[in-house]
């Protein structure tokens, strides 16, 4: 049975600069989540790019992608084809930071071909590694090794804590008591008792003062925000 309506945006897709959806406009959100996610300009970063990134990186663009998203550059930004040159004219002032872009072309197993890793470093450390999943979209597939699944098309919370009992639960009581609505939750850890990763999915966005009560928690040692994406 033929669908009954189509939207306009599945027809023309999401506004993205090019020339390549997963090559560009992908590399672009990553980056720009991520910089979001840090929370502020790094001192230095390792772009670091993996099969087909890997390979065809440079012919579309996908350096220049990844640093204007580092820049806080929107994706739909213009901007976008000139990255590295504006990054160039902020060291050249005494601004910006420090950039690597190393390519890896052995595909880890079970990594989607369009991935990249990118290394954030200053007041602290992040590193994402993200893919490029095609038409533009994209996959957090991991925070400072934790494996997790985020598209950016939710607002998020990501909680970094002791792997202690009522944990989850407290957090989810902060947020039902500011009426904030949870659309999902994942917990990940590297060991039982050690250190753990709480992912909250958001209906809407987490104001400040809200991150900052979550923070106040005893065994939760950093709380860190993602912005939804504006397709």
């Amino acid at each position: 049975m033929p669908k009954e309506q189509v939207l306009l945006g599945e027809i023309f897709g999401p506004v993205m600069i090019g020339p390549s959806s997963s090559h560009t406009a992908g590399v672009s959100r990553i980056a720009f989540l991520a910089r979001k996610i840090f929370g502020l300009a790094p001192q230095r970063a390792v772009v670091r790019f993996y099969g087909s990134l890997a390979a065809t990186w440079k012919g579309h663009g996908s350096g220049d992608a990844a640093v204007a998203g580092l820049l806080g550059i929107p994706p739909e930004d213009e901007r976008l084809f000139r990255g590295r040159a504006l990054l160039r004219e902020l060291q050249a002032a005494g601004k910006g930071f420090s950039l690597t872009i190393e390519t890896v072309a052995e595909l880890p197993p079970s990594w989607h071909p369009n991935s990249l890793v990118l290394e954030l470093y200053g007041e602290h450390t992040l590193i994402v590694q993200g893919s490029s999943i095609g038409g533009g979209s994209i996959c957090i597939n991991a925070i400072n090794g934790y494996q997790v699944h985020l598209s950016g098309e939710s607002a998020a919370i990501l909680v970094l804590h002791y792997d202690e009992i009522g944990v989850i639960a407290e957090v989810s009581h902060i947020l039902a008591h500011h009426r904030i609505n949870i659309a999902a939750t994942s917990s990940h850890r590297r060991e039982r008792g050690g250190d753990a990763l709480l992912v909250v999915e958001t209906d809407s966005p987490i104001p400040a003062s809200i991150i900052t009560q979550i923070q106040d928690v005893s065994s939760i040692y950093q709380v860190l925000s993602v912005p939804a994406l504006s397709f």
